[in-house]
């Protein structure tokens, strides 16, 4: 009997170890939204699969990263993709919020560790946005904003920012706003000032961002110009309005409005290419930053999938331009082949037609600034490219694997070549 009592507690302490749903309260509910979710040891695709759970299991995330989220299983951290999962409602959790909501606004709550004081303050840039459940395009329309109006972010995520409205939750596409460098003491979202300015509960998740150099609001123009000598804001307008007449009568075109999601190849444990110490993840984000500025000059919003030396997984990269609806996704990267004589840049597309088009453009305008050999555009089948949602193009910017070319991609003047000529091609393809 004795024997049959230990067995049976042994048997129930397994039980639990084994099951693959860990509850506490510092974690997020969800549940497997997929065929199924494989738990890793690591964050990353090709790492050991510890476990495989089905559609419907559910699954607590204590700790997310790069899009993926660690759990529990067998006593051991494991991690699964993110977008494999769904959020479950906890019901606790909702009622904390719905208590700091309707506090006081002396008595506004944040998360563990984060003050509301950490929330940036955006203004829409863009006729109209579109205010959502979810961070994602298809996801319900909640309400609208007009261009102008001023929103609180309080968490950012792959392109998208959380606010709140009514006490719900909504997010909002971060390219159509523009950050205003205020206190947060007057970081209060005009959503929720319509609605109730108690409605405010987490701190923000900073994310590298830099404000639009377009357009400056009325508020930001007195600001700047404050130990100076003050313009009207008729006179300021009027200013402005004389500089895009200008820029018109001479020919300049603008890609003010559209949003471009630019990805540096490789990054983190994943070097890419590397000829004689020259890492081509190292080429590719030098790029990346340099096309990045001189679209933001040229009035574009953009996001990079990595700011810095970082892996991130190819799921997450086409991710990001989904989530964010860009008008064009780039990939930039070195090549290399065994043969040193091969030279020259490729530009690679997978859908026939628009993309086919896009890259044709922007491939002859690389060539016509930086005068390297035309390897011309091709179709492939690149992960980046077949999964991608929006427009979508992966170049190689030249060989690292030919000496002289290599010498050459290093350089601050070529990249700054290369930055122009894509950006060109891309004036010349949506004006």
């Amino acid at each position: 009997m004795k024997n049959n009592i230990i067995i049976g507690i042994s048997f129930l302490v397994c039980l639990f170890i084994f099951i693959p749903t860990v509850h506490a309260d510092s974690g997020q509910l969800y549940k497997v939204d997929s065929e199924t979710l494989e738990l890793r040891d690591a964050p990353d695709q090709n790492a050991n699969i510890l476990a495989e759970l089905k559609r419907g299991a559910k699954v607590t995330v204590f700790q997310e990263s790069y899009g993926w989220g660690s759990t529990f299983y067998n006593g051991n951290e494991a991690w699964g993709a993110l977008h494999q999962l769904a959020a479950v409602n906890n019901p606790q959790k909702g009622a904390k919020e719905r208590q700091v909501q309707t506090a006081s606004s002396s008595e506004i709550d944040a998360a563990p560790g984060e003050s509301v004081e950490s929330a940036k303050l955006y203004q829409v840039k863009a006729p109209v946005v579109r205010l959502r459940n979810a961070p994602d395009n298809n996801a319900t329309i909640i309400t609208e904003l007009n261009k102008g109006a001023k929103v609180s972010i309080f968490q950012e995520s792959y392109g998208w920012g959380k606010t709140f409205y009514n006490g719900k939750e909504v997010w909002i596409a971060l390219y159509l706003l523009d950050e205003r460098n205020k206190s947060a003491d007057h970081a209060m979202s005009e959503v929720n000032e319509k609605a109730d300015p108690q409605q405010i509960t987490e701190g923000t998740e900073k994310e590298d961002s830099e404000a639009e150099s377009g357009q400056k609001d009325e508020d930001a123009e007195v600001e700047e110009e404050f130990d100076e000598k003050k313009e009207s804001t008729a006179k300021t307008k009027e200013k402005e309005e004389n500089q895009d007449i200008q820029g018109k009568q001479r020919g300049e075109k603008t890609l003010s409005g559209y949003h471009f999601v630019i990805d540096p190849g490789h990054g983190g444990k994943d070097s890419g290419a590397i000829r004689s110490e020259v890492n081509e993840k190292t080429l590719a984000l030098s790029t990346g930053k340099k096309v990045e500025e001189q679209l933001r000059d040229k009035g574009a919003s953009v996001t990079l999938t990595r700011t810095d030396d970082t892996f991130i997984p190819l799921e997450e990269r086409v991710q990001i331009s989904n989530s964010t609806n860009a008008d064009t996704f780039i990939s930039l990267h070195y090549n290399t082949f065994e043969d040193q004589n091969i030279r020259g840049i490729h530009t690679f597309y997978y859908d026939v037609g628009d993309n086919q088009k896009l890259a044709d453009t922007i491939q002859k305008s690389l060539i016509n600034h930086t005068n390297l050999n035309d390897r011309r555009a091709k179709q492939a089948d690149y992960k980046v490219l077949t999964d991608n949602q929006q427009p979508a193009l992966l170049i190689e910017l030249g060989f690292i694997s030919n000496p002289e070319e290599r010498q050459l991609v290093q350089t601050d003047k070529y990249q700054e070549k290369a930055a122009k000529g894509i950006v060109t091609g891309l004036e010349d393809y949506f004006n």
